[in-house]
């Protein structure tokens, strides 16, 4: 740094001191919230301690001062710094040099620390370390500081269910169960030692029992793997899938190297061999075992087995792979097969340590993890396999889709258990399924610039497509004739892959139907098809992927509530590859690696993924090729199985036409659909869009999807009054350029940047709105709206916060309680802008306390604000629509202003009700006039933001909701002056389908609402 910046920033320094000592901080509201010492009121109608300048200046207006030594940016996001004390005056902006880092210098000192910049998701958390054993065995050892149990991983490919012998079914199941009953010899010194401890750390005095002794001296020493776990406080597992075999487990962090040592023992050839040839007892045990694990009552478990069943026989997906007595012990037996024999011959020939992947999770040292795992040099089968990683994988045809002898299509209805109790008579589920043929390659041929497109990022893309909310979608038109049910989830259709291989899979589409639904089954059907029909009409807008990537970043990874754990990293791995640019373990600190979608700002993936929705949606199209079954309870099938179309069923299941499934002995019944299904439909269509103006459209660009994931950088200083001030670059151009040092953990500009901050003067009165900016991404700082769990790097996830203040409702009347209530909720039906915010990752929440009326948001810093805007005009209107009779309650909302109220802790039994027999009988008007009455009861507003946010965005914001709630606010006697922590109460954010794990299709992509089944 030369001598003229030295001296600018002692310059600096010096007059900002002074500045400081000249005014305090703590301004007048100190009483107000002792704890928002970092909280900077923009606006107010205060008396505030004015810095800097006297002069008085308007509260909506923004001064700048230019300094001509840097040069001042006019884009349209001007980066703001602003100094943290608490005064009440509006801003003027200075920019000084003496705070602009020089490309050379570090933001390091321990007077400054960098609160935001471009992170990967838990990237300061987690740290990786890929290695290749001798064996060939591939290890990803991962150090997370945040892992409250170690876990460990052990995930091997073509060991699946796919691999098995014909004539033995369930034999790779069997592989899994034989495995984890190896037990292993510790010695029994060592294990009357780890008794003794146990005594020990119990408080017992008494020595062994000779039960015990006894015990342990007829073990020889050897003791079972998951006994163990569980005495030591862990847990282990394993699951057998089409394509892989995956164990597991997870252990308190002081005893990994022990049970890295004792898992390991398991895969050696030698203990695999000693149980199945030395203990006879464990084949027949571990066979009862994986018998008693099937489910044959469950809707699941029977639209599964029903799958199977009409797959063509030759496919290896249509065998009974789950395994059973018959098929593992009787068969075998009269067939003369030694299943001895071939379970070792299947871990020679499957078990291969070159294609397993380990993966282990803990809070030590990578070092020490390394030690750790040298067990595993020896474990698996040594085997050299062929290498087919250039073979296409080949599978006969499934033909799935089903005709009658009148060459007609057929639909299946499946008669539900009695048993299956988490299902309900009054809803049936419609499942179309379809096969599909996406080949992987192998990891090794993913490169960021050609990454492998998986089954579950094009089920993503076909959700968003098909189960989308609103007018022209396949769920409006259902729930508005009445064939699906107005619920969160139950009425969407949801996209899974029940398989999922290379070279073939399953797509399934399942949805719940109501009675009325199930009676008109077939139109059902052909409003799916012509649903799918229409969006094939025109190619797909590319703007329109990219959106569905960019929504499936933000709800899949960057806004992850926890990172991948050992599972999906060791299933992940054997799809995506390790290390490289595209595999798991290469995250890092300056780019996002998110391999399980493309990248929407890759414009060569996003055009080959449009090319496979695209083929994908014609191939779902084609009413010859799916397998279509209703599950349904008796109730609807002998009751309301006859339609308009559709012939009613009248025979007993226990009689022909009925057919058995042989697993699961569930009942089915095959009929023809319905001839005249497609007419009726349309003809249904035709009249929804003469009379309503509603018609069936393709899907159409959502303007709240972000398209810019990295948070701005933000600079903290302490000041000498000890406290904090905040500065933020200013030049976009410069923060493009920035770059995250590997050492250090520095932050360096490339060029010089344009960084400002906020300094406080006094305004003119008569401002009855106050605008408070919390810091971003401050862990210790003790007051803020309560989040959602998102990873703890900095975000573009913010928060806004708008009270409009009123005294009123802490004097309501049970019926006052009752007209406000519905005038929220009767606003949450009529909100148009929900489902695009659910898809963008915005959600909201109204709420009435004794300050007035809470409105909260949060979601992406780059969109928010507009919804916010857009939200607030909506509500200022409805009460006049309500008025007008442009809009309705409808009858579910009054419903759910009942259940509300029954529901509600807060008010005595006598309110409960009178509140619900106000909502009985009020109408629109009477919710309209208390709305007016209340907005005109309003004396000012409160905004409060935090997070990825910048000064400027929330004096624009402050600024446009003082225009929209012009009319109101300035009401006298109903004045009221809350505790800031007392309107940062936890949110019940809306809509529901907004939660982390109700958004559809979210079950795709994210590792913490089920991706991997396990």
């Amino acid at each position: 740094m030369n001598r003229a910046w030295r001296v600018a920033i002692i310059l600096a320094i010096v007059s900002s001191r002074r500045s400081e000592s000249f005014c305090s901080p703590w301004s007048s509201h100190l009483n107000h919230i002792e704890s928002s010492k970092n909280a900077v009121v923009m606006g107010g109608h205060s008396d505030g301690c004015g810095c800097g300048n006297s002069t008085s200046v308007n509260a909506n207006a923004l001064v700048e001062l230019p300094n001509p030594s840097v040069p001042v940016h006019t884009s349209r996001r001007k980066f703001i710094q602003y100094t943290a004390a608490t005064a009440t005056g509006l801003t003027s902006v200075s920019a000084s040099p003496a705070v602009a880092i020089n490309g050379a210098d570090t933001v390091s000192d321990a007077k400054n620390s960098l609160l935001a910049c471009p992170l990967a998701p838990f990237s300061t958390t987690r740290t990786y370390r890929n290695i290749v054993l001798s064996n060939g065995l591939k290890v990803v050892l991962v150090k997370d500081s945040m892992a409250q149990l170690s876990s460990v991983a052990l995930s091997i490919d073509g060991a699946g269910q796919l691999a098995e012998p014909e004539e033995i079914p369930g034999l790779a199941h069997l592989m899994e169960h034989i495995c984890l009953s190896s037990t292993r010899g510790r010695g029994k010194s060592k294990l009357l030692d780890r008794k003794a401890r146990k005594f020990w750390n119990n408080g017992s005095t008494n020595r062994m029992t000779e039960e015990e002794s006894v015990s342990s001296n007829s073990m020889g020493g050897e003791e079972d793997f998951e006994d163990w776990l569980t005495e030591n406080d862990g847990d282990s597992n394993a699951f057998t899938a089409p394509g892989f075999v995956c164990f597991h487990f997870d252990c308190p962090h002081e005893i990994l190297p022990e049970g890295l040592e004792r898992f390991s023992d398991l895969f050696t050839l030698d203990e695999v061999e000693a149980t199945i040839t030395q203990k006879p007892f464990v084949i027949p045990r571990e066979i009862g075992r994986v018998a008693d694990e099937l489910d044959c009552t469950s809707d699941a478990s029977r639209a599964f087995y029903f799958l199977k069943n009409n797959i063509n026989p030759e496919h290896p997906f249509a065998r009974f792979s789950a395994g059973s007595k018959t098929t593992l012990q009787t068969v075998p037996a009269e067939k003369g097969i030694d299943v001895a024999s071939q379970l070792l011959r299947f871990f020679h020939d499957h078990y291969l340590s070159s294609k397993a992947t380990l993966v282990v999770v803990g809070r030590d040292e990578l070092s020490a993890l390394d030690r750790w795992i040298s067990p595993f040099s020896n474990v698996m089968s040594q085997k050299v396999s062929p290498n087919r990683s250039l073979d296409r994988p080949s599978f006969p045809d499934p033909m799935i889709g089903k005709r009658d002898a009148s060459n007609k299509m057929t639909q299946a209805i499946i008669l539900r258990s009695k048993d299956d109790v988490t299902q309900t008579e009054n809803y049936q589920t419609l499942c179309m399924e379809w096969p599909l043929s996406l080949v992987y390659g192998t990891p090794n041929f993913s490169t960021r610039q050609n990454p492998i497109i998986s089954a579950p990022a094009l089920g993503w893309i076909l959700t968003q497509i098909i189960s989308r909310r609103g007018p022209g979608s396949l769920h409006f038109f259902l729930t508005k004739f009445g064939w699906a049910p107005k619920g969160v989830t139950k009425g969407i259709p949801r996209i899974t892959f029940p398989v999922d291989v290379s070279g073939f899979q399953v797509l399934r589409m399942e949805m719940s139907l109501t009675l009325d639904g199930f009676s008109n089954r077939s139109a059902v059907v052909s409003a799916v098809f012509e649903s799918i029909r229409k969006v094939i009409e025109k190619p797909l807008p590319l703007d329109l992927i990219k959106q569905y990537l960019a929504a499936g970043l933000l709800h899949g990874y960057l806004f992850a509530p926890r990172p991948p754990d050992a599972i999906t990293l060791a299933v992940d791995s054997l799809r995506f590859g390790i290390g490289s640019t595209t595999g798991i373990g290469s995250i890092g600190n300056n780019d996002f690696n998110w391999y399980l979608m493309p990248s929407p700002e890759d414009k060569e993936s996003a055009l080959r993924i449009r090319q496979l929705v695209t083929d994908t949606l014609h191939t779902m199209s084609d009413e010859t090729v799916p397998l279509v079954s209703f599950r349904a309870s008796p109730k609807a099938i002998f009751a309301f199985s006859g339609g308009i179309v559709d012939q009613s069923i009248s025979t007993p299941p226990v009689f022909l036409p009925w057919k058995v499934e042989p697993v699961t002995r569930a009942r089915y019944f095959v009929e023809s659909r319905a001839s005249g299904a497609l007419s009726y439909f349309r003809s249904l269509s035709w009249f929804a869009a003469t009379f309503d103006g509603e018609e069936l459209s393709p899907p159409y660009l959502n303007p709240l999807i972000p398209t810019r994931f990295a948070p701005r950088p933000v600079i903290e200083r302490q000041a000498a009054w000890g406290g904090s001030r905040f500065f933020y670059l200013e030049d976009a151009s410069a923060y493009d350029e920035m770059v995250r040092s590997r050492r250090g953990g520095s932050l360096k500009l490339t060029n010089v940047g344009t960084w400002r901050e906020l300094q406080t003067m006094r305004h003119s009165k008569g401002s009855n709105w106050e605008l408070w900016h919390l810091p971003p991404a401050r862990k210790d700082f003790i007051i803020g709206l309560p989040l959602p769990v998102r990873p703890p790097e900095p975000s573009v996830e913010c928060a806004f916060v708008v009270q409009l203040l009123s005294s009123l409702p802490s004097t309501f009347a049970s019926s006052q309680i009752a007209l406000a209530n519905l005038w929220l909720l009767s606003f949450d039906d009529e909100l148009d802008l929900a489902e695009l915010g659910a898809t963008a990752g915005i959600a909201y929440e109204t709420s009435m306390n004794t300050a007035g009326l809470r409105i909260c948001f949060r979601g992406a810093s780059q969109t928010l604000p507009s919804y916010v805007r857009r939200f607030c005009r909506q509500l200022v209107q409805h009460h006049v629509k309500l008025l007008d009779g442009s809009t309705k309650i409808s009858e579910s909302v009054y419903q759910r202003a009942i259940s509300d109220a029954n529901r509600s802790p807060k008010i005595s039994r006598l309110q409960k009700e009178q509140v619900i027999d106000t909502a009985r009988q009020v109408s629109e008007i009477d919710v309209a006039k208390q709305a007016l009455f209340f907005l005109r009861c309003t004396s000012g507003g409160y905004l409060i933001s935090q997070g990825d946010v910048l000064p400027n965005e929330s004096l624009k914001l402050f600024t446009d909701l003082q225009y929209v709630f012009r009319d109101f606010g300035s009401a006298d006697g109903f004045s009221v002056q809350p505790d800031l922590r007392d309107l940062l109460y936890r949110p019940f954010w809306k809509p529901r389908y907004a939660s982390p794990c109700l958004l559809p299709g979210i079950s795709l992509i994210s590792d913490s609402c089920g991706r991997i089944p396990r």
